[in-house]
């Protein structure tokens, strides 16, 4: 009997990198948008729902006078493979009183305006917005994560309510007086297989503030870095992407059936916003089965990997459950 294994991350990367970018300005057109149209690497834009299309007015932000992106804008964002997040209502302080305003209404008006699901919550500030009364929230709602600023590497095994962010700045401020580092937690994230998430806003010239930006040259250099330290082990993803394997993985169950080298597979509960439901299989099988390598879903054959001798492979849409069989025929 072969043994099925669920791969830690879709294609069986080694290890994950996504980049978010707070506030959804416009002036990302400018460098940052450019950088990642020519190296290929998805970006991610957080929208402060009450602001959208707005010049930006809020307390005494850096970056007040600069507009937010429209929901136009955000489409063909959208069309260019990037993601769009939830960055609440107002970007302030969430009280308990504000909570239904900041989580629920803000999404609400978010998915109104582009016409697709919102399943990320991306706290504005800082931590204090990933208080446990804004946790339990996200979960009534049915978001399917909720992402943090913290500096570190997320474990395939991650709380999906705390998913830490790390700010690529030029000069992260007190406590910890980062400065800029293109090579900042690679290693960390390649050693324990884990998920490397950068936080910033809108790269230009100059990093408008050093405490919240890096320059579009610092932009740049890390994500060339990300692509030659990574090379064909890293998954360079959607954080919506990442979170939906990572539900269907953590709530994957495996039977194997009586039928020679076959399992049904299902899956637990799940918010209804994990969208994609695919995961990667491995299976060991007898050498005889790696001549033709196929995987057999519901029984229609579809082909397998070769990975090395008597491993195969495949990605399969788990759906609401699904029979697996590793052969040649």
């Amino acid at each position: 009997m072969a043994e099925l294994r669920i791969c830690d991350w879709k294609h069986d990367k080694r290890w994950v990198y996504s980049i978010t970018y707070d506030e959804a300005l416009a002036d990302l057109h400018r460098f940052t948008i450019p950088h990642h149209e020519d190296l290929g690497i998805p970006g991610h834009v957080e929208v402060v729902a009450g602001q959208i299309g707005e010049v930006r007015n809020i307390g005494t932000s850096t970056f007040n006078g600069f507009r937010h992106m429209n929901a136009d804008e955000l489409k063909e964002l959208m069309a260019l493979g990037w993601g769009v997040g939830n960055h609440a209502w107002s970007h302030h302080f969430i009280k308990p009183e504000m909570v239904d305003q900041e989580v629920r209404v803000s999404r609400e008006v978010l998915e109104d305006a582009l016409g697709v699901p919102v399943p990320l919550y991306i706290a504005p500030n800082g931590n204090e917005n990933m208080s446990d009364y804004v946790i339990a929230a996200l979960r009534d709602l049915g978001y399917v994560a909720g992402m943090s600023i913290t500096d570190g590497v997320n474990e395939p095994t991650l709380d999906p309510f705390f998913v830490l962010r790390t700010a690529l700045h030029d000069n992260f401020g007190p406590p910890f007086f980062n400065a800029y580092a293109p090579y900042r937690n690679l290693r960390a994230a390649r050693d324990r297989k884990g998920w490397l998430i950068d936080y910033l806003h809108c790269p230009l010239e100059v990093a408008m503030h050093a405490n919240k930006d890096c320059n579009h040259v610092q932009l740049r250099t890390r994500l060339e870095t990300i692509l030659s330290e990574g090379g064909e082990e890293v998954w360079c993803a959607l954080p919506e992407e990442v979170m939906y394997y990572h539900w269907c993985r953590s709530q994957a169950a495996v039977e194997t059936k009586s039928e020679a080298d076959s399992y049904r597979v299902t899956l637990g509960p799940m918010p209804e916003r994990v969208a994609c439901r695919e995961l990667t299989f491995e299976a060991d099988v007898p050498a005889a089965c790696c001549r033709f390598p196929r995987v057999f879903v519901n029984g229609e054959p579809r082909p397998a990997t070769l990975v090395r001798p008597r491993v195969l492979r495949a990605t399969v849409d788990v759906g609401d459950g699904v029979d697996l069989r590793f052969a040649s025929s």
